[in-house]
């Protein structure tokens, strides 16, 4: 197996709206926003999408020009998104006008990475089945972004649901993450610390549960691992947009467990890597040494 990450999922055709910015089409989703910041630390990428032809050209070209490899599936559409924020950038609803066909087994024969990194943005991207098909073969890592699969497209609206499969699912993950809303859908449990506690014993090796500017709680062994959110001290730190921070902090985490490095600094290093982003639209542009810099001085752990 070659060193790197296969990304899994579609690559989605945004429009994102932010209070006092114009509106913005881009590229998104959870495959977009990590293999920017994957490429970006300098970590072999390639990727495995499904969209619409005619939307390649733009929104792969980032990919390509930052280093990745894409295999680009054919669908009849793109998976489309309409992203607005309130004041509080962590508050967002989101619209579906289009979605990209559903992956298949078949495609999984084009991984050649140790570690694979599953991105869906909706629940009929990636079946269980097909996790559990890669699992299997015993020969990659697997890391998940849960997101995807507690979601679902009715009338153009995402609305939350449960995932079913996920106590047999879970003990074939290495990396998984999920927002706090996400992790109280996934065990029932409004307190994050349980939450990430539950999915660790549940078999994830890492189970990571995003709190937005709160910081990012990590369950590692067992192992309980408190950080907070990095505001580097007596500046005036902005956030522009925060599309993207969740993915961007899976990718770094994943970026430092790929170096062999510990769990703690992985979540230092991880929020660092989402502070960057979100001081601008589109996906991370730093590189290793500059988030390295900033997580040196995010505040010590909880």
């Amino acid at each position: 197996m070659q060193r790197g990450v296969t990304l899994i999922g579609p690559v989605s055709n945004d429009i994102v709206q932010v209070p006092g910015h114009p509106k913005r089409q881009q590229p998104g989703g959870a495959v977009f926003y990590a293999g920017m910041a994957l490429c970006a630390l300098g970590v072999p990428v390639n990727i495995i999408t499904r969209l619409a032809p005619h939307d390649a050209p733009a929104l792969l070209t980032p990919l390509r020009n930052a280093g990745a490899t894409i295999i680009a599936l054919p669908s009849a559409h793109t998976t489309s998104f309409i992203n607005s924020y309130g004041p509080d950038t962590d508050e967002r609803t989101q619209e579906v006008s289009a979605c990209a066909a559903p992956f298949t087994i078949e495609d999984m024969q084009f991984i050649s990475t140790q570690w694979v990194y599953f991105g869906p943005l909706l629940c009929a991207d990636i079946a269980s089945e097909l996790i559990r098909h890669v699992a299997d073969r015993g020969a990659h890592h697997i890391a998940l972004d849960a997101q995807g699969l507690l979601r679902r497209a009715t009338d153009r609206k995402v609305l939350p649901i449960e995932w079913p499969d996920n106590n047999e699912i879970l003990p074939r993950i290495d990396i998984l993450k999920a927002d706090a809303e996400e992790a109280a859908l996934l065990t029932a449990q409004p307190d994050p610390e349980m939450a990430a506690r539950i999915l660790c014993g549940r078999g994830a090796d890492h189970a990571l549960v995003t709190l937005g500017d709160g910081g990012a709680i990590m369950c590692h062994r067992g192992a309980l691992i408190r950080q907070r959110a990095c505001r580097p001290a007596n500046q005036n730190w902005p956030v522009v947009d925060t599309t993207g921070c969740g993915d961007t902090f899976l990718a770094a985490y994943l970026a430092c467990i790929i170096e062999g490095k510990q769990a703690a600094y992985a979540g230092r290093f991880a929020v660092a890597a989402a502070a960057l982003k979100l001081t601008s639209f589109g996906p991370l542009c730093a590189d290793m040494a500059q988030v390295s810099r900033l997580a040196e001085n995010c505040p010590d752990f909880l």
